[in-house]
């Protein structure tokens, strides 16, 4: 009995099955102490926006707050900007980035796509195995060996940075007059490639 190594690389391309929308929105504000950023006036009026869209207030997260004062005096008045992201299914997507292109002072500053990489991964380290025992199987014979079992066995997968960048710098939109679903001009490709690495130490026999 022996052992007979193989290695197979195998792609496959997956969907994203909801986006991670990231904005920043400006404005001045009075900020009083213990205020959270989703009470700053510019905030609501987003998630306001956003909800007649159809898109529920709890996928609104408000990431980060920079607040700037003239004076150094920070009840007074301020310069805010905030960091929103917002979570929406892929169908939503068009209506977030209408609502959000309604809006004064807001500015896309790109996509991140959320994938199932692990479910994926399961069927595609399965196809691997496929191809791997194909693999096995042809060198064996041309041995005059016969596969016969699997010893060990060990996968791995990578997949590239799952973001889009709308543009060189923050994508800005000028207000108009309904929240109606933004066309881009374009299709976004909500795909990519899932790449599997699968290791199998076949045993074999006369």
């Amino acid at each position: 009995m022996g052992l007979l190594r193989v290695s197979v690389d195998h792609l496959v391309r997956i969907s994203a099955t909801s986006a991670r929308v990231h904005a920043r929105v400006r404005g001045s504000s009075l900020v009083a102490t213990g205020i959270a950023g989703r009470k700053a006036a510019e905030v609501r009026d987003v998630v306001a926006a956003l909800a007649a869209s159809g898109i529920r207030e709890d996928v609104v997260e408000v990431a980060g707050i920079r607040l700037t004062t003239s004076d150094d005096r920070i009840l007074h008045s301020q310069s805010v900007d905030i960091q929103l992201v917002v979570t929406a299914d892929t169908d939503q997507l068009p209506d977030v980035l209408g609502a959000l292109a309604d809006r004064p002072g807001v500015a896309v500053e790109h996509l991140e796509w959320v994938y199932d990489e692990f479910e994926a991964s399961i069927t595609a380290a399965a196809e691997a195995m496929t191809k791997a025992r194909r693999k096995a199987e042809a060198i064996a014979a041309a041995a005059g060996l016969e596969v016969t079992g699997i010893a060990t066995a060990s996968d791995s997968w990578t997949m590239p940075q799952a973001q889009v960048q709308l543009a060189d710098s923050p994508m800005t939109y000028a207000a108009r007059a309904s929240s109606a679903p933004l066309d881009l001009g374009v299709e976004i490709n909500t795909t990519t490639e899932l790449s599997t690495h699968l290791s199998v130490d076949f045993e074999l026999s006369p």
